[in-house]
């Protein structure tokens, strides 16, 4: 058994997706909105990653609105590049032309954060805050079954922090999926670096806004169960159209036409 730690998030959406993805091998109806969201998450994710290089950048506060514009520009010409799969036939700069203002509003959010945070602890301790000690960075377990990539690794506390970046709106508190999902990577944490770690975050890029998990024996208990009926899924069984008896899930699925004929 090996489930992909974001495979828990696909399942708490609806397990109809995990069946027609990962069994059936359904690929998603491309929609415009679906298309604007990827490009979206991106280029949000991408300057998430790089706000340490814009601290480290800066010798005073007032410099960093325009070190911060100036890498979202590369951002924009760079995202090709290095998303490449994600990003394979899509009209990027059609779709860039359409939601660069959004972003560049964003910019004045996260300005607004590491400003803050730098006049709360200085620039040096800032840059230290804000630096992952590992990007992307990918942990698989046997024992376990489960595997994932880890957006960022923090160090709090001589502990390995998981960081789950997501790009979308951000409700009153973590998703369910997201919390999930962070879930599964503490308990990957949990062997790989032979700790106990006791909590993970969400980022949530759009609103600058970093929520905790805590590492709670009801999340890890909840991430192991899913696990088991993710691969119960892979294994054979069928879960039932709209199993969540959400209409409002379905309407924005991008599975729902081929969830219906199946």
């Amino acid at each position: 058994m090996n489930v992909h730690v974001s495979s828990l998030a696909k399942y708490d959406f609806c397990p109809r997706v995990i069946y027609l993805e990962e069994v059936l091998g359904v690929t998603p109806k491309p929609s415009e909105a679906k298309e604007k969201g990827l490009v979206g998450h991106t280029i949000r994710k991408e300057l998430s990653l790089r706000q340490a290089k814009a601290l480290g950048k800066i010798r005073e506060v007032s410099e960093l609105e325009k070190i911060l514009i100036e890498e979202v520009e590369r951002i924009f010409s760079e995202a090709p590049r290095i998303y490449v799969e994600k990003l394979e036939g899509i009209d990027y700069d059609r779709i860039l032309d359409e939601i660069r203002p959004q972003i560049m509003g964003e910019i004045k959010v996260t300005l607004r954060k590491l400003s803050g945070l730098v006049g709360e602890v200085g620039l040096e301790r800032a840059q230290e805050l804000v630096t992952p000690e590992k990007v992307e960075y990918s942990i698989r377990s046997e024992s376990l079954g489960l595997s994932g990539r880890v957006d960022k690794i923090m160090i709090e506390d001589e502990k390995h922090i998981p960081v789950e970046i997501k790009t979308g709106k951000m409700g009153d508190s973590v998703w369910s999926g997201d919390r999930l999902q962070v879930g599964g990577y503490i308990l990957l944490c949990d062997e790989k670096f032979e700790q106990t770690t006791p909590y993970g975050y969400v980022e949530y890029t759009q609103a600058c806004d970093t929520r905790p998990v805590l590492a709670t024996e009801k999340l890890r208990r909840q991430a192991l169960e899913v696990r088991d009926k993710v691969d119960e899924i892979i294994n054979g069984k069928v879960p039932e159209i709209c199993p969540h008896g959400s209409g409002r899930k379905c309407d924005s699925c991008g599975f729902k036409e081929e969830c219906y004929k199946t």
